[in-house]
């Protein structure tokens, strides 16, 4: 028997529970995919991963709910189908000028939030806003710099780096790589030794992308602009010593750090295949940082729980392995192996992007901060990339 909305529904639901209930049941082929360039991600898909596992869905669901009901047509269409139900309606407040109609099945519902047109066409944009204004922002700029781009800056002596060697100690803690330049008195682990890198949890990059730190603090359901500009960019809570292939695994959102209850454990938010070096870690492996010295900050809870957040989003939705696949066609464009019509579409869709995070670039930490502290991430300033674009 068909579950109905409203006073008959013998099972109450919240704002986010009913939207997930309707979009599970909409015909996914009726909404546009999102496109770039040879590539798309469905749109349906990523907004229930964002409602799944975002590191905050409430808040995610009221974001989209306000655009689903922000003008009198779409509330006048809202009305159609959805009553109150289990009376949580009242905390979007935009929504109080819906009168319910007949009580519909879910079945129902669905159906006619596919017929709308102003219904699909603000889903498509919310979810158009958070695929390229965070979801890509974060793969992309977190990219990890070329072996040439390493043995330039990690040479070089650089405070962060300092800072995590004196609060972990010579081994990374995740994957114990013994770095090169420890003292030769310490034997190395079966893992080996390498020149360990820096890795943002949050990208450098986001100092200069003020929509990106917009993004990222309406997904983290409170403000944390303080915590990604200025020196905070830099600051160990926002940094972990790694080796090349684990800080490559992490920048791909393939594993993160949870932390609760002050204890971090390894989250594989990926199939694909970890780093050797990750081979003896399970999903929820505690590792322990700190242990070298308790006077340099270790990872913070908040940024390492929204970077697996976004992680499981990402694979959840599929836009992981879109955003990848973009990812390399731009890298085949770049070395001129892209052809024909191939060539213009990467291209296009290339430019479309560059000119997007010129948008919303600025100033703040990027003019200010020694870019050695970058690990490799995008940390170009507003004026250098001007002149780049002329």
């Amino acid at each position: 028997m068909a579950t109905n909305i409203g006073e008959n529904d013998s099972q109450q639901r919240t704002l986010i529970e009913t939207l997930k209930t309707i979009l599970r049941l909409c015909d996914r082929s009726v909404f546009k995919p999102l496109c770039y360039a040879n590539h798309s991600t469905g749109v349906i898909q990523l907004a229930l991963a964002l409602l799944d596992f975002g590191y905050k869905p409430m808040s995610l669901s009221d974001d989209l709910w306000m655009h689903l009901a922000d003008d009198h047509r779409k509330v006048g269409e809202l009305s159609q189908f959805l009553s109150p139900v289990g009376g949580s309606f009242h905390r979007v407040t935009i929504l109080t000028g819906v009168a319910p109609r007949i009580p519909l099945t879910w079945q129902e519902a669905a159906k006619r939030f596919e017929l709308s047109i102003h219904l699909k066409t603000a889903l498509e944009e919310w979810t158009t806003t958070v695929f390229n204004d965070l979801l890509m922002p974060m793969r992309a700029k977190g990219r990890t710099p070329t072996p040439s781009d390493r043995s330039s800056t990690a040479s070089r002596p650089k405070s962060l780096r300092k800072k995590l060697i004196e609060r972990d100690g010579w081994f990374s803690v995740v994957g114990e790589v013994l770095d090169l330049n420890a003292p030769s008195d310490i034997a190395e682990l079966p893992p080996g030794s390498e020149l360990l890198e820096v890795a943002h949890i949050l990208p450098f990059s986001a100092s200069g992308n003020n929509r990106l730190r917009e993004m990222l603090s309406m997904f983290a359901d409170e403000d944390i602009n303080d915590l990604l500009t200025g020196p905070s960019i830099n600051d160990p809570s926002n940094a972990l010593l790694l080796s090349h292939a684990v800080h490559k695994a992490f920048d791909s959102f393939r594993f993160g750090l949870e932390c609760q209850d002050e204890q971090y454990v390894i989250r594989k938010v990926s199939t694909v295949r970890m780093p050797q070096q990750l081979g003896l870690y399970t999903d929820g492996t505690t590792v322990t940082f700190g242990q070298n010295s308790q006077d340099v900050a270790v990872p913070s809870p908040l940024l390492c729980n929204l970077h697996v957040a976004i992680g499981r989003v990402l694979h959840a939705s599929g836009a992981a392995e879109t955003i990848n696949k973009i990812l390399q066609d731009e890298d085949e464009l770049k070395d001129g192996d892209a052809e024909g019509d191939y060539w213009l579409g990467v291209g296009a869709s290339y430019i479309q992007r560059q000119l997007r995070n010129l948008l919303w670039s600025d100033e703040l930490a990027t003019d200010r901060l020694d870019d050695e502290d970058s690990d490799g991430d995008e940390a170009i300033s507003l004026t250098r990339r001007r002149a780049i674009c002329t």
